[in-house]
C-alpha cells in the first residue's frame, strides 16, 4: 500500500459557525458539507483539507483537536490574521526546530499552527 494524502477531522460544536471562522477568518474554502441536516464538513487552504464533525459520538473530543500546516510566506498570512478576530496562542516566532510558525485556536480549543521552514544559511 501507497499512503498518499491523509486529514485532520476536528471536532466542533456548531457546524455552520465552524466553516464560517476557517472560510471567513483564517481564508480557508468550503470543500463539501455532508449529512441532513449537515454535520460534516471539509475546508481546504491549499492542497490541505481540514474535516469538522459535529457528530454525537465524538463530542467528548471537541476542542481536543491540533493541526499543523506547513506552508510559504508565513509572515504575509500572519499578517493578515493578526487583523482579524482570532485568538493567537503563539505569536510567529522562528524556533530552535528549524521552523518559523504561530499558532491559533477555532470557536472550540482546537489548536492550529501554521509554519515554513527556516533557511538555514551554511558557513562557507
Amino acid at each position: 500500500m501507497k499512503a498518499n494524502s491523509a486529514s485532520a477531522i476536528l471536532q466542533v460544536s456548531n457546524l455552520n459557525e465552524a466553516i464560517r471562522f476557517y472560510t471567513e477568518t483564517l481564508g480557508f474554502e468550503e470543500e463539501f458539507v455532508f449529512g441532513d441536516p449537515p454535520y460534516y464538513a471539509g475546508v481546504k487552504i491549499g492542497d490541505v483539507i481540514i474535516h469538522l464533525n459535529t457528530g454525537k459520538e465524538n463530542e467528548t473530543r471537541k476542542g481536543m483537536g491540533s493541526v499543523y500546516v506547513f506552508c510559504d510566506e508565513v509572515d504575509e498570512y500572519y499578517k493578515s490574521i493578526e487583523e482579524k478576530e482570532v485568538e493567537i496562542t503563539s505569536k510567529l516566532d522562528t524556533w530552535p526546530y528549524d521552523m518559523r510558525d504561530f499558532q491559533v485556536k477555532d470557536n472550540d480549543g482546537n489548536l492550529l499552527c501554521f509554519g515554513c521552514p527556516v533557511e538555514i544559511e551554511e558557513d562557507g
